[in-house]
């Protein structure tokens, strides 16, 4: 019978973190899978100055850019609204998402939304110093963090002014301190 050596030891701990790496990826890839909606669906929306396609290509973005593996589609759905809102509104930057589908399409080489989420994730990573990708990622997390929602998934129980403050609602809620 053969003993445990260095050896063995280094294998199994070897063949544990390539299992890890595969692991890790496969749920990475489950969290950042395409949104299953289309543009019709983006149509129902009713979006004022957005076209159903653009705003289907943004609510992907913002998926991207904060993905949440238990939030549903509908809230990466209300941030594309309030931006339409926005450049309702007046808001000169409404020009900066009709470049920013044009440019993602064009540096994917195709349709964005059709390719995968790595070659996605790499084109974005391209854009990052760009005007309307940093415009957009500030919106994002206004109007994704605003939502009573995502305060749920990540347990925050919203503003404790309207209750007194944080004295008399969760400051000694922590208690991994």
């Amino acid at each position: 019978m053969r003993g445990h050596g260095k050896s063995d030891m280094r294998s199994s701990r070897r063949d544990f973190l390539a299992f890890s790496r595969l692991l890790f990826m496969g749920a990475s890839a489950l969290v950042l899978c395409p949104l299953s909606l289309n543009a019709d669906n983006i149509e129902a929306l009713d979006l004022e100055t957005i076209d159903p396609s653009t705003g289907l290509l943004l609510a992907q973005v913002c998926r991207l850019l904060f993905p949440h593996e238990n939030l549903h589609e509908s809230v990466y759905l209300d941030v594309v609204r309030d931006i339409d809102a926005n450049i309702a509104a007046n808001d000169p930057t409404g020009t900066l998402f009709k470049q920013a589908a044009s440019i993602l399409n064009r540096e994917i080489g195709g349709d964005w939304i059709n390719a995968t989420v790595a070659q996605q994730l790499a084109v974005l990573e391209s854009q990052q110093q760009s005007e309307w990708f940093n415009y957009l990622r500030e919106r994002t997390i206004e109007s994704l963090y605003r939502n009573p929602l995502v305060w749920k998934l990540v347990s925050y129980q919203g503003s404790s002014i309207e209750h007194g403050g944080y004295l008399h609602r969760g400051f000694a809620d922590i208690d991994w301190l």
